[in-house]
């Protein structure tokens, strides 16, 4: 039910005149005197009827008790389809648009000059900062749903009085860059200059990707893993090589390889590895000369 203490009344002197002066006074707030069928609800006096060519001073959120309320100057719109009445606020260039909300960012909603708190996408073409020398202040970010957390970029204090500033490489695509859960309250990224330290129980897992060779080929695309060879019976004294199909690896990779088992029981052989570009060639040499490897042999890879 609206609160219409005094429907809008001509003002002596003003009456038949264009526009039509009225005042009224409105016992609901701004949000509600605005909205479309505000006065259609309450006891329209037919002695006093509004029309589209009226301007209506107003008294609104008024207090009765203390008789106190906010001034306001609305112009009325009625719909022809259903006679639905609508107030709206005067609006000239450089007003403020109301309600607004504290502590919101104040920003213009047009090229005259009026100035809204309401959410919006705001530019700025020089530097936005947050807080000074001596005050701190955090840049915040929150997900569309609610009570999901926040992203806060904050500066912390450095003896060297120095600016950190966080950049991008120049990308070749779009790319979504995540910082994954530490399963900590504090952790620190990987840097490629400087000291890094792994705390206690931390480890760094790579793209581990094993492989079995068949007619002398295998394909394992990874950073580390293990390559199974099928059953050999290279010749005491020979070789056995093998390509190998792996996009981390370039012509100045550094290949590490270890014997991690495998069927064969011929025990002295060695392993050779050649990088090149997105392949290797791996060598094994039977050095018993005497005897036959007769068997599969796994090798653990790491490439760098």
């Amino acid at each position: 039910m609206t609160s219409v203490i005094q429907f809008p009344t001509p003002i002596p002197m003003t009456n038949g005149n264009y526009p039509n002066l009225k005042f009224a006074v409105f016992g609901d707030n701004l949000s509600t005197v605005t909205t479309a069928g505000y006065l259609n609800q309450s006891n329209i006096n037919s002695a006093t009827p509004l029309s589209d060519a009226d301007i209506i001073m107003a008294l609104y959120s008024y207090n009765q008790q203390t008789q106190s309320g906010s001034f306001g100057i609305f112009t009325v719109s009625i719909a022809a389809s259903n006679g639905q009445i609508t107030l709206s606020s005067w609006a000239n260039p450089g007003e403020v648009t109301l309600p607004t909300t504290a502590n919101y960012l104040a920003h213009f909603t047009n090229t005259t000059g009026t100035i809204s708190s309401a959410a919006a996408n705001v530019t700025n073409p020089g530097n936005i900062s947050a807080g000074l020398s001596g005050t701190a202040g955090t840049l915040s970010s929150f997900p569309s749903a609610a009570n999901k957390g926040s992203l806060v970029l904050a500066a912390v204090a450095n003896t060297g009085n120095t600016t950190t500033t966080i950049s991008n490489a120049s990308m070749g695509q779009a790319s979504v860059i995540s910082i994954p859960d530490p399963a900590a309250a504090t952790a620190n990224f990987l840097l490629d200059h400087g000291t890094n330290t792994l705390a206690a129980g931390a480890s760094i897992v790579a793209n581990k990707v094993n492989g079995t060779e068949a007619a002398n080929a295998v394909t394992a695309d990874g950073m580390a893993g293990a390559i199974t060879t099928s059953s050999l019976t290279t010749a005491g004294g020979a070789s056995y090589a093998i390509t190998w199909t792996n996009t981390f690896i370039t012509a100045s990779s550094s290949v590490q390889i270890t014997l991690a088992g495998g069927t064969n029981t011929v025990k002295n052989i060695t392993v050779e590895c050649v990088p090149g570009a997105g392949t290797a060639t791996l060598t094994i040499y039977n050095n018993t000369a005497a005897t036959a490897l007769d068997g599969t042999i796994i090798m653990s890879y790491l490439v760098m």
